[in-house]
């Protein structure tokens, strides 16, 4: 084999495992991203949360990019709204309706 030849093989052999490599990493960040984007809280975690802050019925709950959002009633039916963060389940924000 001439040393053209094995140039040109190493070259091949170094393409090829540098294109694994890179879709590797690449797949390995797509499944990191999915994974750090997903709610931490679930529904029914959010529901327990909103029941600890005062509600005593959901009529509605929507997780939206950031977070839960509930609407229900309180004690002697107030109407509540009620904000959690979907990653930690604080309480970012809620009124009681007039």
């Amino acid at each position: 084999m001439t040393r053209l030849s094995m140039l040109a093989v190493l070259l091949l052999a170094v393409g090829l495992a540098g294109q694994a490599s890179a879709s590797a990493w690449a797949e390995s960040k797509l499944q990191t991203s999915a994974t750090a984007t997903a709610p931490k809280i679930s529904e029914a975690q959010a529901r327990s949360i909103a029941f600890r802050h005062g509600l005593v019925h959901i009529e509605e709950i929507a997780l939206a990019d950031w977070g839960w959002e509930i609407a229900g009633r309180a004690q002697g039916g107030v109407e509540v709204t009620l904000d959690l963060n979907a990653y930690d389940g604080s309480v970012i924000g809620g009124a009681a309706a007039p």
